[in-house]
């Protein structure tokens, strides 16, 4: 199956700031939600973990050097997934993921690229459907080059039998591995897929107004934003700010009327508007 597996140039600047890219926003959406620890804190907490990692993979080839960094970050160092206690923002916040040595594959693979990039290795993120993996860009010893794929939940190689049956459980037993599941994934795609894990783990705890914090910086990059207007609205209708939901939903719906979610809002409208009438004649 090696033929579905997209090829790919990047120079070494691309590399490295695609490397770098969701530990930034990570810290970004740490800020934002979490005031715990300053981006000093967090810078020195990876700082030290870099600086041990630098002391533990010394390897001569790629392929080494990789396996080290697998073994410093989830047998030495302890970082895991805990299926139990996944889906809170503990685990996406990048201070406390440090310091507590638990997160999402999201996080743990976050830190994992940004290692990567300490270290020069050919690590990647691919935005696979049912999560975050990493992809290994391996030149072997004769020269010729090998991919492959790790699970940021645990350090584990992927197999594609592994990431079929993924695909089997979260889109049908049609489904199959494409070219565009295993590409290099670009930022764009990298920061919805970071923004959405988070907005769900602060809906699950309530915590609307840090949700509207982080939905107000992406309006402050683009005001227009239909899909974060919406998200706006669906979190203010929570808040029983039922004028200010109606706005946004409506606005959603009006520039995205053929979008899967336009019919059930829709009829979230419907309700919102009888809780305005019913406000005004009190």
């Amino acid at each position: 199956m090696d033929d579905i597996i997209p090829q790919f140039e990047l120079s070494n600047k691309a590399r490295t700031v695609l490397q770098r890219f969701l530990y930034k926003e990570l810290i970004r959406l740490n800020l934002l939600v979490d005031h715990t620890l300053s981006q000093p804190q967090i810078y020195g907490l990876m700082a030290a973990l870099v600086k041990k990692a630098k002391y533990h993979v010394n390897g001569e080839t790629d392929a080494e050097r990789i396996t080290q960094l697998l073994d410093f970050i989830y047998q030495q160092q302890g970082f895991h997934c805990h299926y139990q206690e996944y889906f809170y923002t503990e685990n996406i916040l990048l201070g406390t993921v440090l310091r507590r040595r638990r997160g999402m594959p999201v996080a743990l693979g976050a830190i994992l690229l940004q290692l990567a990039s300490a270290l020069d290795l050919p690590l990647y993120p691919v935005n696979f459907p049912t999560q975050l993996v990493i992809r290994a860009e391996i030149t072997l010893e004769n020269g010729r080059k090998e991919t492959r794929f790790i699970n940021p939940w645990d350090g584990s190689w992927l197999t594609f039998e592994k990431m079929s049956k993924w695909l089997e459980g979260e889109m049908g037993y049609s489904a199959e591995l494409n070219r565009d599941f295993l590409r290099i994934a670009e930022p764009e795609e990298l920061l919805e897929r970071l923004e959405t894990v988070f907005k769900m783990a602060l809906t699950r705890e309530g915590r609307y107004e840090d949700i509207l914090r982080v939905i107000e910086y992406r309006l402050a990059q683009d005001p227009e934003d239909p899909y974060e207007i919406r998200d706006r609205g669906v979190i203010l209708a929570s808040m029983d700010c039922y004028q200010a939901a109606y706005d946004d939903l409506s606005y959603f719906v009006d520039q995205c009327p053929d979008d899967p979610s336009a019919v059930m809002l829709k009829l979230e409208m419907a309700s919102l508007e009888k809780h305005i009438k019913m406000n005004v004649l009190h």
